[in-house]
Protein backbone atom coordinates (compact mmCIF):
# COMPACT_ATOMS: atom_id res chain seq x y z
CA UNK A 1 0.00 0.00 0.00
CA UNK A 2 1.11 3.25 -1.12
CA UNK A 3 1.92 6.05 1.68
CA UNK A 4 1.71 9.19 1.14
CA UNK A 5 1.26 11.75 3.99
CA UNK A 6 4.39 13.32 3.44
CA UNK A 7 3.44 14.34 0.65
CA UNK A 8 -0.25 15.29 1.60
CA UNK A 9 2.24 17.63 4.64
CA UNK A 10 4.68 19.41 1.70
CA UNK A 11 1.60 20.04 -0.52
CA UNK A 12 -0.51 22.17 1.68
CA UNK A 13 2.36 23.70 2.60
CA UNK A 14 2.13 24.85 -0.74
CA UNK A 15 -0.98 25.32 -0.93
CA UNK A 16 -0.94 28.29 2.43
CA UNK A 17 0.68 30.45 0.04
CA UNK A 18 -1.93 30.62 -2.39
CA UNK A 19 -5.21 29.74 -0.75
CA UNK A 20 -7.67 31.88 -2.31
CA UNK A 21 -9.96 31.43 -5.98
CA UNK A 22 -8.33 33.20 -9.25
CA UNK A 23 -9.90 35.83 -10.76
CA UNK A 24 -11.74 34.82 -13.81
CA UNK A 25 -10.44 38.21 -15.60
CA UNK A 26 -7.93 36.39 -17.94
CA UNK A 27 -6.24 39.91 -18.62
CA UNK A 28 -5.56 40.42 -15.26
CA UNK A 29 -2.08 41.01 -13.67
CA UNK A 30 -0.05 38.41 -11.43
CA UNK A 31 -0.52 39.65 -7.85
CA UNK A 32 3.39 38.43 -6.79
CA UNK A 33 5.55 38.19 -10.00
CA UNK A 34 8.35 35.17 -9.90
CA UNK A 35 11.62 36.58 -10.96
CA UNK A 36 13.34 33.46 -10.33
CA UNK A 37 13.27 29.82 -9.48
CA UNK A 38 16.26 27.52 -9.09
CA UNK A 39 14.80 24.53 -7.35
CA UNK A 40 12.54 21.49 -7.68
CA UNK A 41 11.19 22.82 -4.59
CA UNK A 42 10.77 26.51 -5.43
CA UNK A 43 8.76 25.46 -8.80
CA UNK A 44 6.72 23.54 -6.51
CA UNK A 45 6.11 26.25 -3.81
CA UNK A 46 4.52 28.06 -6.72
CA UNK A 47 1.36 25.78 -7.76
CA UNK A 48 -0.33 25.84 -4.99
CA UNK A 49 -2.25 28.64 -7.11
CA UNK A 50 -3.32 25.81 -9.72
CA UNK A 51 -4.38 23.67 -6.89
CA UNK A 52 -5.92 25.43 -4.46
CA UNK A 53 -9.10 26.34 -6.30
CA UNK A 54 -10.31 23.01 -5.69
CA UNK A 55 -10.93 23.48 -2.29
CA UNK A 56 -14.05 24.12 -3.52
CA UNK A 57 -14.60 20.88 -5.33
CA UNK A 58 -16.27 19.07 -2.25
CA UNK A 59 -18.72 21.90 -0.79
CA UNK A 60 -22.31 22.83 -1.33
CA UNK A 61 -23.73 24.96 -4.22
CA UNK A 62 -20.64 24.01 -6.69
CA UNK A 63 -19.80 21.52 -9.27
CA UNK A 64 -20.44 18.45 -7.21
CA UNK A 65 -23.44 19.91 -5.95
CA UNK A 66 -24.71 20.66 -10.19
CA UNK A 67 -23.27 17.34 -11.17
CA UNK A 68 -25.30 15.08 -8.34
CA UNK A 69 -27.94 16.93 -7.55
CA UNK A 70 -29.57 16.86 -11.30
CA UNK A 71 -29.07 12.81 -11.40
CA UNK A 72 -31.35 10.26 -10.12
CA UNK A 73 -28.99 9.96 -7.13
CA UNK A 74 -29.65 13.02 -5.12
CA UNK A 75 -32.12 15.62 -4.11
CA UNK A 76 -32.25 18.85 -1.83
CA UNK A 77 -35.73 18.67 -0.66
CA UNK A 78 -37.23 22.04 0.69
CA UNK A 79 -38.12 21.30 4.24
CA UNK A 80 -40.78 23.66 5.31
CA UNK A 81 -38.57 26.76 5.41
CA UNK A 82 -35.08 25.65 4.77
CA UNK A 83 -33.30 24.59 1.78
CA UNK A 84 -36.04 26.70 -0.85
CA UNK A 85 -33.15 28.98 -2.18
CA UNK A 86 -35.72 30.58 -4.45
CA UNK A 87 -35.79 27.04 -6.49
CA UNK A 88 -32.47 26.41 -7.15
CA UNK A 89 -31.93 22.63 -6.03
CA UNK A 90 -35.72 21.99 -7.02
CA UNK A 91 -35.13 23.07 -10.50
CA UNK A 92 -31.52 21.61 -10.58
CA UNK A 93 -33.04 18.24 -9.89
CA UNK A 94 -35.92 18.45 -12.15
CA UNK A 95 -34.03 19.82 -15.37
CA UNK A 96 -35.80 23.16 -15.51
CA UNK A 97 -32.48 25.48 -14.69
CA UNK A 98 -32.34 28.60 -16.37
CA UNK A 99 -29.72 30.50 -17.78
CA UNK A 100 -29.65 32.92 -14.49
CA UNK A 101 -29.31 29.68 -12.19
CA UNK A 102 -26.59 30.96 -9.88
CA UNK A 103 -24.78 27.88 -9.17
CA UNK A 104 -24.44 27.26 -13.21
CA UNK A 105 -22.71 30.81 -12.44
CA UNK A 106 -20.74 29.56 -9.71
CA UNK A 107 -18.86 26.62 -11.67
CA UNK A 108 -18.14 28.66 -14.29
CA UNK A 109 -15.98 31.01 -12.48
CA UNK A 110 -14.75 28.41 -10.50
CA UNK A 111 -13.76 26.29 -13.48
CA UNK A 112 -12.05 29.42 -15.18
CA UNK A 113 -10.02 30.29 -12.43
CA UNK A 114 -8.53 26.71 -12.73
CA UNK A 115 -7.82 27.85 -16.31
CA UNK A 116 -6.72 31.45 -15.14
CA UNK A 117 -4.16 30.42 -12.47
CA UNK A 118 -2.79 27.25 -14.67
CA UNK A 119 -2.08 29.42 -17.80
CA UNK A 120 -0.52 32.17 -16.13
CA UNK A 121 1.60 29.82 -14.37
CA UNK A 122 2.61 28.46 -17.89
CA UNK A 123 3.31 31.77 -19.22
CA UNK A 124 5.74 32.55 -16.01
CA UNK A 125 7.37 29.46 -16.80
CA UNK A 126 7.77 30.26 -20.09
CA UNK A 127 8.78 33.67 -19.43
CA UNK A 128 11.77 32.87 -16.98
CA UNK A 129 13.25 30.47 -19.71
CA UNK A 130 13.53 33.31 -22.02
CA UNK A 131 14.97 35.48 -19.46
CA UNK A 132 17.34 32.90 -18.17
CA UNK A 133 16.31 33.10 -15.15
CA UNK A 134 15.48 29.39 -14.68
CA UNK A 135 16.86 26.01 -16.32
CA UNK A 136 14.74 24.96 -18.94
CA UNK A 137 14.92 21.09 -17.99
CA UNK A 138 14.10 22.26 -14.46
CA UNK A 139 10.92 24.19 -15.63
CA UNK A 140 9.64 21.94 -18.28
CA UNK A 141 8.37 19.11 -16.10
CA UNK A 142 6.27 21.94 -14.41
CA UNK A 143 5.05 23.59 -17.54
CA UNK A 144 4.20 20.07 -18.58
CA UNK A 145 1.76 19.30 -15.66
CA UNK A 146 0.28 22.75 -15.40
CA UNK A 147 -0.67 21.99 -19.27
CA UNK A 148 -2.12 19.24 -18.28
CA UNK A 149 -4.25 20.40 -15.04
CA UNK A 150 -5.09 23.36 -17.16
CA UNK A 151 -6.77 20.34 -19.41
CA UNK A 152 -8.23 18.49 -16.04
CA UNK A 153 -10.01 22.02 -15.80
CA UNK A 154 -11.15 22.11 -19.48
CA UNK A 155 -12.41 18.76 -19.44
CA UNK A 156 -14.95 19.83 -16.74
CA UNK A 157 -15.38 22.40 -18.61
CA UNK A 158 -16.08 20.58 -21.65
CA UNK A 159 -18.74 17.95 -19.65
CA UNK A 160 -21.00 20.83 -18.06
CA UNK A 161 -20.99 23.39 -20.53
CA UNK A 162 -20.00 21.63 -23.93
CA UNK A 163 -18.57 24.88 -25.85
CA UNK A 164 -16.45 27.35 -24.50
CA UNK A 165 -13.47 29.63 -25.49
CA UNK A 166 -10.31 28.09 -25.05
CA UNK A 167 -7.50 30.09 -23.73
CA UNK A 168 -3.50 28.63 -25.03
CA UNK A 169 -1.55 31.71 -24.96
CA UNK A 170 -2.37 33.76 -21.82
CA UNK A 171 0.12 36.55 -23.19
CA UNK A 172 -1.88 37.00 -26.13
CA UNK A 173 -5.81 36.38 -24.97
CA UNK A 174 -8.19 39.07 -25.42
CA UNK A 175 -10.15 40.44 -22.41
CA UNK A 176 -13.49 38.34 -23.72
CA UNK A 177 -12.35 35.50 -25.63
CA UNK A 178 -15.31 33.88 -27.53
CA UNK A 179 -16.60 30.60 -27.93
CA UNK A 180 -17.28 29.00 -31.13
CA UNK A 181 -20.75 29.80 -32.71
CA UNK A 182 -20.83 26.42 -34.08
CA UNK A 183 -21.93 24.53 -30.78
CA UNK A 184 -20.57 20.86 -31.86
CA UNK A 185 -17.83 22.22 -33.92
CA UNK A 186 -16.32 24.07 -30.54
CA UNK A 187 -17.30 21.04 -28.63
CA UNK A 188 -14.67 18.98 -31.12
CA UNK A 189 -12.08 21.93 -30.97
CA UNK A 190 -11.94 21.25 -27.37
CA UNK A 191 -12.05 17.77 -27.37
CA UNK A 192 -8.65 18.10 -29.46
CA UNK A 193 -7.29 20.77 -27.42
CA UNK A 194 -7.44 18.47 -24.00
CA UNK A 195 -6.28 15.27 -26.17
CA UNK A 196 -3.21 17.49 -27.42
CA UNK A 197 -2.52 18.88 -24.12
CA UNK A 198 -2.36 15.94 -22.43
CA UNK A 199 -0.42 13.70 -25.22
CA UNK A 200 2.00 16.61 -25.51
CA UNK A 201 2.90 16.62 -21.91
CA UNK A 202 2.57 13.05 -20.11
CA UNK A 203 6.03 12.02 -20.47
CA UNK A 204 7.20 15.22 -19.42
CA UNK A 205 5.25 14.95 -16.04
CA UNK A 206 6.25 13.06 -12.74
CA UNK A 207 5.98 9.30 -13.11
CA UNK A 208 5.60 9.10 -9.55
CA UNK A 209 2.19 9.30 -7.89
CA UNK A 210 3.00 8.95 -4.27
CA UNK A 211 5.89 11.92 -4.69
CA UNK A 212 2.70 14.05 -6.67
CA UNK A 213 0.25 13.35 -3.81
CA UNK A 214 -2.58 15.61 -4.59
CA UNK A 215 -1.21 16.74 -8.08
CA UNK A 216 -1.47 15.52 -11.11
CA UNK A 217 0.93 12.97 -12.19
CA UNK A 218 1.58 10.67 -15.14
CA UNK A 219 -1.34 8.22 -14.45
CA UNK A 220 -3.68 10.44 -13.47
CA UNK A 221 -3.11 12.23 -17.31
CA UNK A 222 -3.85 8.70 -18.62
CA UNK A 223 -7.34 8.68 -16.19
CA UNK A 224 -8.08 12.13 -17.82
CA UNK A 225 -7.66 10.87 -21.34
CA UNK A 226 -9.55 7.95 -20.75
CA UNK A 227 -12.50 9.49 -19.70
CA UNK A 228 -12.29 11.73 -22.71
CA UNK A 229 -12.36 8.60 -24.85
CA UNK A 230 -14.98 6.53 -22.81
CA UNK A 231 -17.38 9.38 -23.27
CA UNK A 232 -16.35 10.16 -27.27
CA UNK A 233 -19.55 9.56 -28.77
CA UNK A 234 -21.05 12.57 -26.40
CA UNK A 235 -18.48 15.05 -27.16
CA UNK A 236 -17.95 14.51 -30.80
CA UNK A 237 -21.40 13.58 -31.25
CA UNK A 238 -21.33 10.27 -32.79
CA UNK A 239 -19.38 6.67 -31.98
CA UNK A 240 -16.28 6.15 -33.35
CA UNK A 241 -14.49 2.35 -32.24
CA UNK A 242 -11.31 3.44 -32.35
CA UNK A 243 -11.88 5.48 -29.28
CA UNK A 244 -13.02 2.42 -26.75
CA UNK A 245 -9.39 1.25 -27.76
CA UNK A 246 -7.81 4.42 -27.29
CA UNK A 247 -9.67 4.30 -23.77
CA UNK A 248 -8.42 0.90 -23.02
CA UNK A 249 -5.00 1.52 -23.87
CA UNK A 250 -5.07 4.62 -21.42
CA UNK A 251 -6.41 2.39 -18.39
CA UNK A 252 -3.99 -0.71 -19.02
CA UNK A 253 -1.34 2.06 -18.54
CA UNK A 254 -2.59 2.46 -15.22
CA UNK A 255 -3.23 -1.38 -14.51
CA UNK A 256 -0.46 -2.11 -15.67
CA UNK A 257 1.59 0.20 -13.40
CA UNK A 258 1.30 -1.60 -10.69
CA UNK A 259 1.02 1.81 -8.56
CA UNK A 260 -2.72 1.49 -7.72
CA UNK A 261 -4.78 -1.82 -6.01
CA UNK A 262 -8.37 -1.78 -4.98
CA UNK A 263 -8.96 -1.54 -1.12
CA UNK A 264 -10.19 -4.68 0.50
CA UNK A 265 -12.03 -2.75 2.93
CA UNK A 266 -14.30 0.08 1.08
CA UNK A 267 -14.55 2.04 3.95
CA UNK A 268 -10.96 2.68 4.08
CA UNK A 269 -11.33 4.89 0.83
CA UNK A 270 -13.29 7.65 2.50
CA UNK A 271 -11.49 7.21 5.55
CA UNK A 272 -10.53 10.50 7.60
CA UNK A 273 -6.90 9.47 7.40
CA UNK A 274 -7.46 8.34 3.70
CA UNK A 275 -4.12 10.01 2.42
CA UNK A 276 -2.46 6.68 2.20
CA UNK A 277 -5.30 4.89 0.48
CA UNK A 278 -3.78 2.13 -2.32
CA UNK A 279 -7.06 3.44 -4.37
CA UNK A 280 -6.55 7.33 -4.85
CA UNK A 281 -5.04 8.12 -8.11
CA UNK A 282 -5.68 12.19 -7.55
CA UNK A 283 -7.32 13.66 -4.55
CA UNK A 284 -7.81 17.09 -3.36
CA UNK A 285 -5.58 16.90 0.24
CA UNK A 286 -8.61 18.74 2.45
CA UNK A 287 -7.41 19.78 5.38
CA UNK A 288 -9.96 21.48 8.58
CA UNK A 289 -7.28 24.52 8.78
CA UNK A 290 -4.92 24.40 5.51
CA UNK A 291 -7.56 22.93 2.92
CA UNK A 292 -11.10 23.97 4.12
CA UNK A 293 -14.21 22.87 1.60
CA UNK A 294 -14.81 19.36 2.25
CA UNK A 295 -18.66 19.68 3.70
CA UNK A 296 -20.57 16.86 2.85
CA UNK A 297 -21.23 16.18 6.56
CA UNK A 298 -22.81 19.42 7.08
CA UNK A 299 -24.96 19.30 3.90
CA UNK A 300 -26.47 15.96 4.22
CA UNK A 301 -26.75 15.20 8.71
CA UNK A 302 -29.62 16.40 10.21
CA UNK A 303 -29.06 19.63 12.22
CA UNK A 304 -29.41 16.96 15.35
CA UNK A 305 -26.87 14.76 14.39
CA UNK A 306 -24.53 17.47 15.78
CA UNK A 307 -24.82 15.53 19.02
CA UNK A 308 -24.57 12.23 17.14
CA UNK A 309 -21.07 12.79 16.21
CA UNK A 310 -20.21 15.84 18.49
CA UNK A 311 -19.36 18.35 15.75
CA UNK A 312 -18.61 21.96 17.10
CA UNK A 313 -21.38 22.64 14.80
CA UNK A 314 -24.84 22.19 13.74
CA UNK A 315 -25.27 20.47 10.10
CA UNK A 316 -27.66 21.82 7.50
CA UNK A 317 -30.36 18.66 7.03
CA UNK A 318 -29.83 19.18 3.05
CA UNK A 319 -28.54 16.63 1.28
CA UNK A 320 -30.28 13.03 0.43
CA UNK A 321 -30.32 10.23 -1.73
CA UNK A 322 -33.40 8.75 -3.44
CA UNK A 323 -35.65 5.88 -2.14
CA UNK A 324 -34.95 4.24 -5.81
CA UNK A 325 -31.52 4.31 -5.73
CA UNK A 326 -31.03 3.80 -1.89
CA UNK A 327 -33.06 0.20 -2.47
CA UNK A 328 -30.88 -0.64 -5.14
CA UNK A 329 -28.01 -2.10 -2.63
CA UNK A 330 -28.58 -5.20 -2.10
CA UNK A 331 -28.97 -5.73 1.73
CA UNK A 332 -25.50 -7.60 2.24
CA UNK A 333 -23.85 -5.24 0.17
CA UNK A 334 -21.46 -3.34 1.99
CA UNK A 335 -21.73 0.11 0.09
CA UNK A 336 -25.41 0.34 1.90
CA UNK A 337 -23.89 0.70 5.08
CA UNK A 338 -22.43 4.10 4.12
CA UNK A 339 -26.06 5.79 4.67
CA UNK A 340 -27.96 6.51 7.48
CA UNK A 341 -31.16 5.46 7.07
CA UNK A 342 -33.74 4.83 10.44
CA UNK A 343 -33.30 5.71 14.18
CA UNK A 344 -30.64 7.98 14.86
CA UNK A 345 -28.45 8.10 18.50
CA UNK A 346 -26.33 10.30 20.14
CA UNK A 347 -22.95 9.32 21.19
CA UNK A 348 -24.43 8.36 24.38
CA UNK A 349 -27.10 6.22 22.73
CA UNK A 350 -30.00 8.41 23.59
CA UNK A 351 -32.43 8.39 20.71
CA UNK A 352 -32.21 12.04 18.87
CA UNK A 353 -36.29 13.82 18.81
CA UNK A 354 -36.19 16.45 16.79
CA UNK A 355 -37.68 19.15 18.98
CA UNK A 356 -38.28 21.69 16.64
CA UNK A 357 -40.24 19.00 14.27
CA UNK A 358 -43.05 18.00 15.94
CA UNK A 359 -40.95 16.38 19.05
CA UNK A 360 -40.35 13.18 16.53
CA UNK A 361 -37.56 11.06 16.44
CA UNK A 362 -34.74 11.42 13.84
CA UNK A 363 -35.06 8.52 12.14
CA UNK A 364 -34.46 9.06 8.51
CA UNK A 365 -37.15 6.92 5.47
CA UNK A 366 -36.00 6.43 2.31
CA UNK A 367 -39.24 7.99 1.08
CA UNK A 368 -39.28 11.22 0.78
CA UNK A 369 -43.17 12.75 0.18
CA UNK A 370 -42.00 15.63 -2.12
CA UNK A 371 -38.97 17.71 -3.41
CA UNK A 372 -41.02 20.36 -1.67
CA UNK A 373 -42.15 19.56 1.82
CA UNK A 374 -44.43 21.78 4.28
CA UNK A 375 -44.84 21.49 7.97
CA UNK A 376 -48.12 19.76 7.49
CA UNK A 377 -46.10 16.99 5.91
CA UNK A 378 -45.17 14.31 9.44
CA UNK A 379 -41.66 13.43 7.86
CA UNK A 380 -40.84 16.62 6.26
CA UNK A 381 -37.42 16.96 8.36
CA UNK A 382 -36.74 13.53 8.42
CA UNK A 383 -37.34 12.40 4.97
CA UNK A 384 -34.91 10.58 3.03
CA UNK A 385 -31.54 8.45 3.22
CA UNK A 386 -28.38 10.76 4.31
CA UNK A 387 -25.03 10.36 2.39
CA UNK A 388 -22.20 8.54 5.01
CA UNK A 389 -19.41 7.45 2.28
CA UNK A 390 -17.08 9.20 3.94
CA UNK A 391 -15.77 8.86 7.60
CA UNK A 392 -17.48 11.96 9.64
CA UNK A 393 -14.98 12.25 12.63
CA UNK A 394 -15.73 12.61 16.15
CA UNK A 395 -16.03 16.95 16.98
CA UNK A 396 -15.46 17.41 13.67
CA UNK A 397 -15.15 21.28 12.47
CA UNK A 398 -16.80 22.39 9.51
CA UNK A 399 -14.43 21.14 7.33
CA UNK A 400 -13.62 17.29 7.07
CA UNK A 401 -10.09 16.55 7.03
CA UNK A 402 -10.76 13.50 4.25
CA UNK A 403 -9.12 14.02 0.89
CA UNK A 404 -11.72 13.70 -1.71
CA UNK A 405 -10.67 10.80 -4.54
CA UNK A 406 -11.21 12.46 -7.64
CA UNK A 407 -9.73 10.18 -9.83
CA UNK A 408 -9.74 6.41 -8.02
CA UNK A 409 -8.57 2.91 -9.55
CA UNK A 410 -12.32 1.24 -8.82
CA UNK A 411 -13.28 3.42 -11.44
CA UNK A 412 -10.18 2.68 -13.81
CA UNK A 413 -11.65 -1.01 -12.80
CA UNK A 414 -15.27 -0.41 -14.06
CA UNK A 415 -13.97 1.37 -17.23
CA UNK A 416 -11.92 -1.86 -18.33
CA UNK A 417 -15.31 -3.42 -18.20
CA UNK A 418 -17.66 -1.06 -19.93
CA UNK A 419 -14.61 -0.43 -22.77
CA UNK A 420 -14.31 -4.24 -23.14
CA UNK A 421 -17.83 -5.26 -23.25
CA UNK A 422 -18.36 -2.12 -25.65
CA UNK A 423 -15.36 -3.97 -27.94
CA UNK A 424 -17.57 -7.21 -27.86
CA UNK A 425 -15.59 -8.91 -24.85
CA UNK A 426 -18.06 -9.58 -22.50
CA UNK A 427 -16.10 -12.06 -20.78
CA UNK A 428 -13.40 -10.46 -19.44
CA UNK A 429 -15.41 -7.51 -19.19
CA UNK A 430 -17.36 -9.39 -16.58
CA UNK A 431 -13.96 -10.27 -14.83
CA UNK A 432 -13.54 -6.77 -14.16
CA UNK A 433 -16.89 -5.71 -13.16
CA UNK A 434 -16.88 -8.91 -11.04
CA UNK A 435 -14.00 -7.47 -8.80
CA UNK A 436 -16.17 -4.54 -7.98
CA UNK A 437 -19.23 -6.74 -6.71
CA UNK A 438 -16.83 -9.05 -4.54
CA UNK A 439 -15.33 -6.08 -2.87
CA UNK A 440 -18.57 -4.82 -2.02
CA UNK A 441 -19.76 -8.74 -1.21
CA UNK A 442 -22.50 -7.81 -3.73
CA UNK A 443 -24.89 -10.15 -6.00
CA UNK A 444 -22.47 -10.75 -9.08
CA UNK A 445 -24.51 -8.90 -12.58
CA UNK A 446 -24.36 -10.22 -15.63
CA UNK A 447 -22.23 -7.82 -17.95
CA UNK A 448 -24.76 -5.59 -19.86
CA UNK A 449 -25.47 -1.64 -20.21
CA UNK A 450 -28.25 -1.60 -17.10
CA UNK A 451 -26.01 -3.36 -14.96
CA UNK A 452 -22.49 -1.50 -16.22
CA UNK A 453 -24.12 2.13 -15.36
CA UNK A 454 -26.39 0.46 -11.69
CA UNK A 455 -22.98 -0.61 -10.67
CA UNK A 456 -21.30 2.19 -11.67
CA UNK A 457 -23.84 4.71 -9.31
CA UNK A 458 -23.81 2.04 -6.49
CA UNK A 459 -19.73 2.55 -6.44
CA UNK A 460 -19.23 6.21 -7.53
CA UNK A 461 -22.33 7.88 -6.63
CA UNK A 462 -21.22 11.29 -4.59
CA UNK A 463 -18.29 11.75 -6.74
CA UNK A 464 -19.12 13.72 -9.65
CA UNK A 465 -19.79 10.99 -12.36
CA UNK A 466 -23.12 10.17 -11.62
CA UNK A 467 -24.78 13.16 -14.49
CA UNK A 468 -21.42 11.77 -16.62
CA UNK A 469 -22.67 8.34 -16.86
CA UNK A 470 -26.06 9.01 -17.44
CA UNK A 471 -25.47 11.35 -20.62
CA UNK A 472 -23.08 8.33 -21.50
CA UNK A 473 -25.30 5.70 -21.81
CA UNK A 474 -28.63 7.78 -22.66
CA UNK A 475 -30.18 8.23 -19.46
CA UNK A 476 -30.33 11.28 -18.42
CA UNK A 477 -32.97 12.85 -19.85
CA UNK A 478 -35.63 9.74 -18.41
CA UNK A 479 -38.13 10.21 -15.73
CA UNK A 480 -37.35 10.07 -12.05
CA UNK A 481 -38.20 10.64 -9.12
CA UNK A 482 -40.06 14.22 -9.38
CA UNK A 483 -38.65 14.65 -12.88
CA UNK A 484 -40.33 14.19 -16.18
CA UNK A 485 -38.35 13.82 -19.35
CA UNK A 486 -36.34 16.35 -20.06
CA UNK A 487 -34.67 17.72 -23.42
CA UNK A 488 -31.17 16.75 -24.96
CA UNK A 489 -30.10 20.43 -25.18
CA UNK A 490 -30.16 19.82 -21.22
CA UNK A 491 -27.19 17.19 -21.41
CA UNK A 492 -25.43 20.47 -21.04
CA UNK A 493 -25.57 23.49 -19.01
CA UNK A 494 -26.52 27.23 -20.65
CA UNK A 495 -23.79 29.73 -20.09
CA UNK A 496 -24.74 31.54 -17.56
CA UNK A 497 -26.23 35.08 -18.14
CA UNK A 498 -23.75 37.07 -16.37
CA UNK A 499 -21.36 35.70 -18.60
CA UNK A 500 -22.88 36.52 -21.46
CA UNK A 501 -23.50 40.13 -19.89
CA UNK A 502 -20.17 40.48 -19.81
CA UNK A 503 -18.82 38.91 -22.39
CA UNK A 504 -20.79 39.68 -26.06
CA UNK A 505 -18.34 37.32 -27.60
CA UNK A 506 -19.98 34.14 -25.90
CA UNK A 507 -22.35 32.41 -27.93
CA UNK A 508 -25.52 30.75 -25.97
CA UNK A 509 -25.41 27.09 -26.37
CA UNK A 510 -28.11 25.36 -28.51
CA UNK A 511 -31.67 25.60 -26.93
CA UNK A 512 -30.98 27.74 -23.76
CA UNK A 513 -31.98 31.09 -25.40
CA UNK A 514 -34.88 32.81 -24.14
CA UNK A 515 -34.71 30.39 -21.07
Amino acid sequence: MKKHISSKTLLIGTLLVFFSFACTDLTENVPSEITQLESEEEFISTLGEAYSILSGWGGHGGLLSLHEISTDVAAIPVKGQDWDDAGIWVDTHRHNTRVDHGPTNGVWTFLFSGVNATSRLITQFETLIEEGATDPELAEPFIAEMQVMRAFYYYWLLDTFGNVPIIEDFATVPANPSNNADFQQGRTELFEFIERSVLENIDAISDNPSGSYGRIHKYAAHFLLAKLYLNHEVYLDGENPQYWELAQEQLDEIIDSGEFDLELNYNAIFATENSNSSETIFAIPYDEVFLEGHQIHHMTLHYDQQAQFDFQDQPWNGYTTLAEFYNSFDDDDVRKERFFEGDQFSLDGELLIDNEGGGRPVSFTPEIPSLRMTSSEPLYRTAGVRFGKFEYAIGATPHLNNDFPVFRYSDVILMKAEVLYRQGNAGTGQMYLNMITDRANAPELTINEENLLAERGRELYMELWRRNDLIRFDRYGDAWWEKSESDDFRKVFPIPRDQLDANSNLNQNPGWSGL
